[in-house]
């Protein structure tokens, strides 16, 4: 059977543009969902159910951060900003925007996150309710059409079109918007049908296997926003298909989602209070929709509101650690009846901690507290924070496990670097361990493999002790033993063994506002705040090896920095290094009240004895005498003045929680192993078009070259050469399809 010569002339082109189908037919499916507007039936029964209670109920639970504005003044202003154009954004610099919509500011506007999350509509309906202030209602009106009509027709995603946080985040706003428009005299039957067909689009995104981000805190959101879909619009044809589908996939990731301590594993005091929120709002969405919360849910809940409680300062900041801010917010909380019905989310007044001395040995946390009968009295509290939580697969995770976080007297001493924007180009290197003091190899990737766990702990009110070793890569091995005296003295004593030739570092940060000097001896600094008044003396001391070298805002390396609000600021940083294949350091820090020096170091340190990280003896001379700190197997004792007077506390050996994490380990992988998250490879997919087309325009050259040259021979050799050309470019096709972009 012959070829036809005008048949086998096409294939070269043919192939090349079903390769192209090929590259894009997934990406359209992924973002295609099906449904028209809804029919004059569904939006009479919106218009009238459910009452606007519900509506204001779910309103009021925004998905998003809150718009952290100062006051009401604030609000309205940045509303009147908005008619001229100008965006004000809590923690951006304002920016301008085109009213009513336009799609470029969807990747134009440098807040493109909360622009697609409905920023807009946000305020200006915000500043509507305060004022009632029509020209605002109409702003939000024309925003939400214009935005619907471009998310009907576009074919490809666009900034934050179709990103999961943000449509989630749309439906409270659209919410809103819905409750006030139902009822006003202009309703018009059109713009209703508008706001529905997005919401029902809405849904059947967040529905969709493909968009289910079912790992972190965003797939949470996602089934937040079928609730409130389904509590809020249950005329819509999905709604209860839509609920149904959210707590199934709810009852699965509230199993790796949050631990059976309480404590949302997303490696972050920040995500840890937003994740709780979230919780709470999963309960009181069942409330409304007449449900009973399933299995432990309320009583992780109640776990989860007594961790922050604990990690929370009398001025609502939190300890930086992960991806925590600084801003201070008191959490919205509910209070679940005995029955499990939740009332409406208020805002926290207070958050005082129950206990001490907490210890999560699960999730990887240790909290505790000085002076606590005193809250809430900044001057005589002081709070220190220790993390080594590690969940491979879950969120916002980075590299600080095993770092220490210390407060005291109303004033944040040591800290990490925080939620580092993710639009600045350090954002990488805020992953890394610099931006942490946990012990670490010189040049160790974020991600390494590692694991922590916890050894021992003792605490008896004067002396605390938690002792933690973490193992990895290869054969790299830090122990950390964290120590708290009385109110005002820490030591933290790390252990480190590995390859001889290998280097330990440790990156000490601290608060922006901190100044630092030179102390009396080597190694020794003395470091004020200008705030409280108050000062420290911090103290470096080793095994041979050891060097400290002090930095401020460095690049290069990375060091020094810590965010404030939102925006990255120099800090003073102690960079100690120390050989790797076996060494000890010691980082000793003693505060200071206001006119107060009793705990000011007069001397270097020095440690008397060294047998192992379970046998010596460290000396600190204080203003007030040498104290004398002794770790003896499973005992600490400190020694001030005279033998009579040692205080001892004994050290429990840690319960092995291998089966408790291997549980949440399981639950994550049943959850991925049902997951059909669709990757987004859009920059691949536009790569490879245009390196197909350029391709397709060098070989019509090509046979255009060879249709001259070889004229007389062009029809015996022409099906040949095309055949073998459309052979090609099924090969080409199959490698890009089945390979290079396997679903």
């Amino acid at each position: 059977m012959t070829v036809p010569a005008r048949s086998a002339g096409l294939l070269p082109l043919l192939v090349p543009l079903l390769v192209l189908l090929a590259i894009w037919v997934p990406e359209f499916s992924h973002y295609y969902v099906p449904g028209g507007p809804p029919g004059d039936a569904i939006l009479a029964q919106s218009r009238e159910a459910p009452g606007p209670a519900i509506l204001q109920a779910l309103e009021d639970m925004r998905l998003g951060t809150s718009l952290a504005f100062g006051n009401d003044t604030e609000l309205v202003a940045a509303a009147d900003a908005l008619l001229k154009g100008e965006l004000r954004v809590p923690g951006f610099t304002p920016m301008r925007v085109v009213l009513p919509f336009a799609a470029e500011d969807l990747t134009r506007v440098p807040a493109s996150l909360p622009f697609g999350s409905f920023v807009v509509p946000e305020i200006l309906l915000d500043a509507y309710t305060l004022s009632g202030r029509e020209a605002y209602f109409s702003a939000a009106r024309e925003f939400i059409l214009g935005f619907a009509r471009y998310e009907r027709t576009a074919w490809l995603d666009r900034g934050f079109l179709w990103n999961d946080h943000a449509i989630a985040t749309r439906i409270p706003i659209l919410i809103k918007f819905w409750r006030l428009y139902r009822a006003r005299a202009d309703f018009e039957a059109g713009t209703g049908f508008a706001v529905l067909q997005l919401l029902a689009r809405s849904g059947r995104l967040l529905a969709k296997p493909s968009h289910y981000t079912y790992n972190t805190n965003h797939g949470v959101m996602q089934n937040v926003g079928l609730l409130y879909l389904c509590a809020g619009f249950p005329a819509l044809p999905d709604a209860r298909g839509w609920c149904d589908l959210a707590l199934d996939r709810l009852s699965k990731q509230v199993g790796f989602f949050i631990s059976s301590e309480g404590i949302v594993l997303e490696h972050s005091a920040g995500y840890h209070a937003f994740g709780m929120e979230l919780m709470g709002m999963i309960l009181r969405c069942l409330t409304l929709l007449e449900r009973p919360p399933p299995g432990d849910w309320v009583d992780k809940y109640l776990k989860a509101r007594e961790y922050h409680a604990a990690i929370s300062r009398p001025d609502a900041t939190l300890p930086m650690y992960g991806d925590t801010p600084s801003s201070a917010l008191h959490p919205f909380v509910t209070e679940p009846g005995e029955n499990g019905k939740a009332p409406a989310l208020k805002r926290a007044r207070e958050t005082r901690p129950a206990a001490a001395f907490d210890i999560f040995p699960v999730s990887g946390h240790a909290v505790w507290w000085r002076g606590l009968e005193r809250w809430p009295g900044s001057g005589a509290l002081a709070q220190t924070v220790l993390t080594w939580s590690n969940f491979p697969g879950h969120g916002h995770k980075v590299a600080d496990d095993m770092s220490v976080l210390l407060w005291s007297g109303g004033q944040s001493w040591v800290t990490n670097a925080g939620y580092w924007p993710y639009r600045h180009a350090e954002r990488k290197d805020a992953e890394g361990w610099n931006a942490s003091n946990a012990p670490h190899l010189s040049g160790e990737a974020p991600g390494s493999p590692r694991s922590t766990r916890l050894l021992h702990y003792g605490d008896n009110g004067r002396i605390t002790l938690v002792d933690i070793q973490r193992e990895g890569p290869r054969s790299y091995a830090a122990r950390r033993q964290v120590a708290q005296v009385d109110s005002r003295l820490w030591l933290v004593l790390d252990q480190v063994q590995g390859e001889p030739a290998a280097t330990g570092t440790t990156t000490w940060t601290l608060h922006p506002s901190l100044t630092v000097a030179q102390g009396r001896f080597e190694h020794g600094f003395r470091i004020r705040s200008a705030e409280t008044g108050q000062s420290m003396s911090a103290a470096f001391l080793g095994s041979a090896g050891m060097q400290v070298s002090s930095l401020r805002g460095s690049r290069a390396p990375f060091a020094g920095w810590v965010v404030i609000d939102g925006r990255p600021v120099a800090a003073p940083a102690f960079t100690v290094e120390q050989p790797a294949g076996d060494s000890w350091a010691l980082a000793l820090w003693a505060v200071d009240g206001p006119g107060d020096t009793a705990t000011t170091l007069t001397a270097p340190p020095r440690m008397i004895e060294w047998i192992s990280a379970d046998r010596w003896t460290l000396q600190i001379p204080l203003r007030t005498g040498d104290t004398v700190l002794r770790r003896t197997d499973g005992k600490l004792e400190v020694e001030s003045g005279t033998p009579a007077d040692t205080v001892r506390v004994a050290l429990t050996k840690a319960r092995d929680v291998s089966a408790e994490r291997a549980v949440i380990s399981s639950a994550l992988e049943a959850a991925k192993a049902q997951s059909r998250k669709y990757r987004n490879l859009h920059h691949y997919r536009l790569k490879l078009t245009w390196l197909i087309l350029a391709m397709l325009a060098i070989q019509e050259v090509l046979r255009l070259a060879l249709r001259v040259a070889l004229r007389k021979s062009a029809p015996r050799y022409g099906v040949a050469i095309n055949l073998g050309l459309g052979g090609c470019w099924l090969v080409i096709g199959a490698w890009i399809v089945l390979v290079y972009l396997p679903a």
